[in-house]
């Protein structure tokens, strides 16, 4: 082959962009589907929490509705439990969200009837009322994790007010610090189990749409060099999630979420040079007959930048076509011949080199290609003079059989 290749630089026409549109969409289309199905479990695991925390509430509401039976604040208590009973259950994400919210604020109600109740109970039952005034941490799980000086300050109160029974003001005065303790303790624990709930569904997106970045990729044969280092990522975030640090968790997630969307957009644009070269490829196979060429069988080879396979001229002598990636507007197709037909001559700038039977082969080669969609630019190669040669584009069209005529 020669070691001066011939190139020209092609652009699609409308309907083959429209052909790359259309396979970015179907990539899409195939993204969202993946990832409503991974919106639907994670809805489905959301109304099954919620579910979960409701049935603790009305559990909660129950024992409290018969504590505070004879009390002043029974019908309060009976008005929340019909409340927390009639909250219905979601069928989305906007009413999971609107129902967090309305258990978020039955959650507070209650613990608010929970202390009136216990106050009240301190005048006749002072062991029931602390009961009650900590019958909120019933099921609280992260409490010592999430907040553990209120914890510890609870035991010590519980602990300090049962020494205090019998003496009235004593135990009053305990009771009500306890009971705003506890009160404290759950809005520290809540926000926080909030916050895990939220960086928990951000981790399973981002989860998934590591995933789908690296499965596209893997499918069009993209090697994604940081792969490993991501999948480290990922297996750190799921680290944190276990040890409850919060904020450093947050962190680690907003880093890893601009790396997975640089690797998708990396992969994207890796794809749509794929999809450039193989269209540019069958338009080529398809144009190389009507120009007197003819593929040869498996010569079909994929680089890194580029695709590569082999035509034979009439003769049987050998051009290696390159399709290299480019962008957009600059995808380069590049020739390299036996060298046969050239002819150096020399002209009144210099040396130049004519190579008239291979250029006029490609030249009817790229009109050809014209048809199929890709127009060229004209054909390069260093030496080559400047002016165009003759004949015109439209003279170019000749039979396959003048290319043999003139070997």
């Amino acid at each position: 082959m020669s070691g001066s290749p011939k190139y020209t630089t092609v652009a699609l026409d409308a309907a083959r962009r429209a052909q790359l549109e259309a396979a970015r969409r179907r990539r899409e289309e195939e993204r969202r589907r993946r990832r409503e199905e991974h919106r639907q479990r994670r809805l489905a695991e959301g109304i099954r929490a919620a579910d979960v925390r409701r049935d603790a509430l009305t559990a909660r509401l129950g024992e409290l509705v018969d504590s505070s039976r004879g009390l002043p604040q029974h019908a309060e208590v009976t008005a929340a439990n019909n409340q927390v009973v009639g909250l219905r259950r979601p069928t989305d994400e906007a009413g999971l969200s609107r129902l967090g919210r309305e258990l978020r604020g039955a959650e507070r109600r209650v613990d608010e009837l929970t202390v009136a109740v216990s106050r009240e109970l301190t005048r006749q039952e002072q062991s029931r009322a602390v009961d009650l005034a900590v019958a909120p941490l019933r099921g609280l799980a992260d409490g010592q994790q999430f907040d553990p000086v209120g914890h510890r300050g609870i035991a010590a109160l519980v602990d300090e007010t049962r020494r205090r029974a019998g003496d009235a003001r004593g135990f009053a005065d305990l009771h009500r610090r306890l009971g705003e303790a506890v009160g404290a303790h759950l809005e520290t624990v809540r926000d926080r189990q909030a916050q895990l709930r939220r960086l928990a569904t951000e981790t399973d997106e981002l989860s998934s749409h590591l995933v789908d970045a690296l499965a596209d990729a893997a499918a069009a044969g993209v090697q994604v060099t940081e792969e490993s280092a991501l999948r480290a990522e990922l297996t750190g975030l799921r680290h944190e999630a276990a040890s409850g640090n919060v904020d450093r968790w947050e962190q680690h997630v907003a880093g890893l979420r601009d790396r997975v969307e640089a690797v998708t957009a990396a992969t994207d644009e890796r794809l749509d040079q794929l999809d450039r070269m193989a269209l540019i490829v069958e338009a080529a196979s398809a144009a190389l007959p009507a120009a007197g060429l003819r593929v040869v069988p498996s010569s079909l080879a994929e680089r890194a930048d580029a695709v590569v396979f082999v035509a034979e001229r009439a003769d049987g002598s050998p051009v290696e076509m390159t399709v290299y990636a480019g962008d957009t507007d600059g995808t380069r197709l590049e020739y390299r011949t036996a060298g046969s037909d050239i002819v150096v001559e020399n002209a009144v700038d210099g040396v130049v080199s004519r190579c008239d039977l291979t250029e006029d082969l490609l030249e009817r080669f790229h009109a050809e290609l014209a048809d199929q969609g890709v127009a060229a630019d004209g054909l390069h190669w260093e030496g080559k003079p400047g002016q165009p040669r003759p004949p015109a584009v439209e003279a170019l069209r000749r039979p396959a059989h003048d290319d043999q005529s003139r070997s």
